[in-house]
Formats: C-alpha cells, sequence, structure tokens
C-alpha cells in the first residue's frame, strides 16, 4: 500500500525494477524477487567502499565487481585522486543505478555524472581475466550464493585471476552477505580464498545485527596492514566525506572493524572443500539456506565471533605502539559484547523506554573501550531527547558519559546547554 514502481526494465537476463515503498525509501530488485541495495543502505554501502580504501595507503585505480545501487563504486570515485572502474553484468541494473544517485560532497548527483567513474556492462569473470589493467584496490560485492551464477565469482580460479590483476601493493576485499550465507558454505568460500591469499583476514562491513557483510581481505604482497599508513591515510585522504559520518573517524575505527586473522580463518576453514569450477559446491550448497532456513543472520554472526579471533600483530604493524595495541584488543572485545548486547534489544520510538533497555549494556561497553563511539553516541541521541521530558534523567546520563570517557567533550557540552536551558 502506498507504493509505487520508479522504473521498470525487461533484459536479455532479467527485468529490473525500483519500487518505492509508501516510507519513501526506493528498493531495486531484480525479476520482482531479490533486492540488490535501496535508498536506506547509503551508511552500509559507502563502507563496503571506504574501509577498504582506507587501507591502502595510496590507490590510483579501483576495480568495482557489481554495481548494484551504486553507492559503493560511487563512494570510492568520489576521491579526486581516483579512477574506479565499476563492472556490472546487467545493463539495466546500471541504467537504474541512477535512481538512487546521493548529493555527494562536491555536488554530484549521479553516478554517470562523475568522470572518474566508468561503469561498463560485462561479466565480472570474464573482465578479470581478459583486461590488462592492473589495480590498486579490486572491491568484490556481496553476491547472492544462491544466486544463478554467482557461486563462480566465489572459485579459487576467480580469486587467482583477481591476484593477477592487482599492483605490488594492491589490496583485494570480497565482501559477503552472511545473511545470505550459512556457516558451512562461508568455510568452503574462506577456504578457496585462502588457497590464494594466504595471509588474508576478515572484517565486518557494519555492526548490524540482521544483515550482516563479512570482508575478506589481502594485500597482493601477503603484508600486514600498517597503523603510520591508516593513519597517514585518515589525515590527507581526498574524500569530500566527513568520515566521521560513515563511523571512520580515526585508525581504531577502521583497524578495530577486523575479526579475524589469518589462523583463525585457517581453523575456521578447517576441512571443508575448495569451491572451484569442477567443483563448485557453493552452487550447489548455497540454496539451502534460502529454502530452509535453520538460522537468523544474528545468530550466524555471534557464532562466527565466538569462532573467530585476532592474534596480536597477525593483521596489523603497529610498530612499538604497545598502548595502542591495547587499546585495538579493548575496542574489538567491546565490538563483541556490543553485537551480543544488542540481541536482545527492541527499537522503540520512547527514548525513556530505549534508554531502560540499552543504558547499562551500553555503559558496560564504553567501559571496556572508552573509544567505542558505536555505543558512545547513540547515549548521547537518548540524553538529547530525553532532555525534553526528564532534564534530570538526561543530565544523570550526560554525566554516566562523561565517566566513561573523560576525554570525549560532547557530554560536557550538553550538560553546560542543559544547565543553561533548565531554570
Amino acid at each position: 500500500d502506498g507504493g509505487r514502481v520508479i522504473s521498470y526494465r525487461d533484459g536479455a537476463m532479467a527485468s529490473v525494477s525500483v519500487v518505492e515503498d509508501a516510507d519513501g525509501v526506493s528498493r531495486l530488485r531484480i525479476d520482482n524477487r531479490q533486492q540488490e541495495g535501496s535508498s536506506s543502505s547509503l551508511l552500509a554501502d559507502a563502507r563496503q567502499a571506504l574501509l577498504p580504501l582506507l587501507l591502502h595507503p595510496a590507490p590510483r585505480r579501483a576495480l568495482f565487481l557489481g554495481l548494484g545501487t551504486s553507492v559503493t563504486a560511487a563512494s570510492a570515485a568520489q576521491e579526486v585522486t581516483l579512477q574506479v572502474d565499476a563492472v556490472e553484468l546487467l545493463p539495466e541494473v546500471i541504467a537504474a543505478s541512477a535512481q538512487f544517485a546521493q548529493v555527494a560532497g562536491d555536488g554530484t548527483r549521479a553516478a554517470t555524472a562523475n568522470p572518474r567513474l566508468h561503469l561498463m556492462a560485462a561479466d565480472a569473470r570474464r573482465y578479470v581475466r581478459s583486461a590488462e589493467a592492473r589495480y590498486d584496490l579490486i572491491v568484490s560485492d556481496n553476491f547472492h550464493p544462491a544466486r544463478s551464477g554467482s557461486g563462480a565469482l566465489y572459485t579459487v580460479e576467480h580469486f587467482r585471476a583477481v591476484h593477477e590483476r592487482l599492483t605490488e601493493s594492491g589490496v583485494f576485499c570480497q565482501w559477503l552477505p552472511l545473511h545470505q550465507l550459512d556457516l558451512d558454505t562461508l568455510r568452503s568460500i574462506v577456504q578457496s580464498f585462502m588457497a590464494v591469499y594466504p595471509n588474508g583476514a576478515a572484517m565486518l562491513a557494519t555492526n548490524s545485527l540482521d544483515t550482516p557483510v563479512l570482508g575478506l581481505v589481502a594485500r597482493h604482497d601477503g603484508s600486514r596492514f600498517n597503523l603510520q599508513q591508516v593513519r597517514d591515510r585518515l589525515g590527507n585522504h581526498h574524500l569530500p566525506q566527513r568520515l566521521a559520518d560513515f563511523g571512520l573517524a580515526d585508525d581504531l575505527a577502521v583497524l578495530g572493524s577486523f575479526i579475524a586473522g589469518p589462523q583463525a580463518l585457517a581453523r575456521f576453514a578447517g576441512d571443508a572443500p575448495l569451491n572451484t569450477d569442477d567443483r563448485p559446491v557453493v552452487a550447489y550448497r548455497a540454496p539451502r539456506l534460502t529454502y530452509a532456513p535453520d538460522s537468523q543472520p544474528r545468530e550466524r554472526l555471534l557464532s562466527l565471533l565466538q569462532q573467530l579471533r585476532v592474534e596480536p600483530g597477525e593483521v596489523v604493524d603497529a610498530g612499538s605502539d604497545i598502548l595502542w595495541v591495547q587499546r585495538l584488543t579493548a575496542y574489538r572485545a567491546a565490538r563483541d559484547r556490543f553485537l551480543a548486547v544488542g540481541q536482545h534489544v527492541h527499537p522503540v520510538a520512547d527514548p525513556r523506554e530505549m534508554l531502560r533497555q540499552v543504558r547499562e549494556p551500553l555503559l558496560e561497553v564504553l567501559h571496556i573501550s572508552p573509544d567505542f563511539r558505536p555505543a558512545y553516541d547513540p547515549l548521547l541521541q537518548l540524553a538529547y531527547g530525553l532532555a525534553r521530558s526528564d532534564a534530570a534523567g538526561a543530565q544523570a546520563l550526560l554525566q554516566a558519559l562523561r565517566q566513561a570517557q573523560p576525554s570525549r567533550p560532547e557530554a560536557g557540552h550538553a550538560l553546560t546547554r542543559l544547565a543553561v536551558a533548565t531554570p
């Protein structure tokens, strides 16, 4: 009710539509079934570009496999020093992506209007095998593994072809939709990735429990990511976006997204069969979860976090900065706790009821790591909302926030404003 079709195109391989619901949220659909992204997922889609982009010290050319709404590739192309190629199988998806154009920092409205973004209608596997260019960064979309043909994008042969397209210092990131993927199928994909990138690691795109997206990341030369390079990159990027708006304000937010190093990934994969062209186990196994789901996405994510870990110094070279390594370890522990307590939270509009659910759990997370902004920011916003009806309650919450993170000025500033506004 209240929805409408924004665009519709019949193609040789699929019908592609953009449908807007009564709340104004537009969704890209293929054959009226599979949702390929929406106008409400800007944060998650942009982070899938920004996270790998910030892991390379100075990227000049990037390749994105899969376009969808174009938000991911277009977010990367906002960097003025970066040329971006994006390959999409369905020409109709390229046309429909114009409906999801976001206003960027430089005023560019449509992905196709950005001269640094080159969109190509082509098969991703064929393009990777036939292209002559080498890329500093290759990002592969979180293809639905049960979709016909998608399993071929998770094979050893394809991962090897991607490796050949990278520059010597190049970074490859393969995003995986854990909300559409069972853990046994994931083990085969990890096994296949590690066969080509034995020093690979895993990271989370966001802290979502309902649509968790896992990234397998590696460098062409197998080296670790360097703390100082990430700091320099954060300080000298050429992106118009405020990285803080995407939860990537500092080195802890970027490097704290890792959940596993190569040792943990190897243990997790165990003896799972490789996914290869002549033994396409993903193509046969993945559809089962779609038609006979055995678990919820959040259950799979929390189970995965219990099985994975990052050994100190395994993924990030922090030099002799031992204190920062300790902060990073605490940050990751806080993230895991944040996700664990999040499964018991039921969002409501009433700030008092919401605060009743999250106040103590989020303060507990902040005591583990005062640097963990995903726990700090919601409490700060709840304090603002509560101030309208319960000034004393808002003041108590702000005091608790200031004690949990004394180095952040926001709670103190809010306390001062509240004191001035309260008779």
